[in-house]
């Protein structure tokens, strides 16, 4: 019985995390979260999903600098020439440039975590999803080496009970002959 153990596959539209019960222990339906998630955790994570997209920096940017061109940029950048040439400085005393920078760092950084995150959560189901197609396909190989063995030990049972068989007849053939040679009975 030769069987190709990389042609198994789980059944289609298998759940990978099938393997692993707490998973599906949730009151609201089967849960990407161990032990399920809230009403304001499904919320977040489709605001997070989202947010976590190039478009949506890229919108965000554009409307950022929008905003930034058409109220002060201009007279902002006059202003700080103007402090610079008077010694007062390019960003005065309550260093609106200095936030705007933080501002903008803290919003590409969080946007870019997001991003990485939603990248990782790719990767991670990947992983599970191969993983379990390899739980599968090792419980497959499992099988098939189980019913080998049972078969093997079915022939090798009926090959024993054959081998008492003619080894009954072989000692009753033989013995039988030197009974009757000495002129007794054949005794068995």
């Amino acid at each position: 019985m030769a069987t190709d153990v990389g042609a198994v596959s789980p059944p289609a539209g298998a759940d990978p995390l099938r393997h692993h019960k707490h998973y599906q222990d949730s009151r609201h339906g089967p849960s990407p979260y161990a032990g399920g998630s809230s009403f304001m955790e499904r919320v977040a994570e489709a605001v997070a999903s989202g947010m976590g997209t190039v478009g949506f920096l890229l919108v965000s940017t554009t409307v950022i600098l929008a905003w930034a061109f058409t109220n002060h940029v201009v007279r902002f950048l006059s202003n700080s020439w103007h402090g610079l040439l008077n010694g007062s400085g390019f960003d005065p005393a309550p260093f609106i440039l200095l936030n705007l920078v933080f501002s903008a760092v803290a919003f590409y950084t969080g946007a870019l975590v997001i991003i990485a995150q939603k990248a990782q959560t790719r990767t991670d189901k990947a992983n599970e999803e191969a993983a379990a197609r390899h739980r599968d396909e090792i419980g497959q190989f499992q099988t098939d080496l189980l019913q080998r063995n049972t078969e093997l030990t079915e022939q090798i049972h009926a090959l024993a009970e054959q081998l008492s068989a003619l080894t009954a007849e072989v000692h009753n053939t033989i013995c039988g002959r030197a009974d009757a040679a000495a002129g007794g009975t054949p005794t068995g």
